[in-house]
């Protein structure tokens, strides 16, 4: 029996490959079947990081890295992006949006290519 795989790329909300960026693993949670889009503000608690972070923009303390859809449970794994240069023209307006409302310390935010 042979087992096939899908793989995708991963849109990538950084100014470059190379860019400097610090992430953490965390877990995620919302509504059930949800897509939390890369560049979404999440709210949480850095130090513990033993509860679920939560997309929002008062007290965000990073960015979503990658899209990540929600299981049925409202849950997923993510990648926070806690400081970096992220790359404007990569976002979906909302997230753009959202993420300069958040105005995270660490996180520069700059209009590079939408490569």
């Amino acid at each position: 029996m042979v087992e096939e795989t899908t793989y995708v790329v991963r849109k990538n909300i950084l100014i470059g490959q190379e860019s400097y960026y610090i992430a953490l693993p965390v877990v995620v949670s919302g509504d059930a079947n949800a897509t939390i889009k890369a560049g979404q503000p999440l709210v949480g608690d850095l130090e513990a990081r033993d509860t679920a972070f939560t997309a929002g923009t008062t007290n965000a303390v990073g960015a979503n890295l990658h899209d990540v859809k929600l299981d049925a449970n409202g849950k997923g794994n993510a990648t926070l992006v806690i400081a970096g240069c992220i790359d404007l023209l990569k976002l979906d307006s909302t997230v753009a949006t959202a993420l300069k409302t958040a105005a995270i310390d660490k996180i520069i935010l700059v209009k590079g290519s939408a490569i």
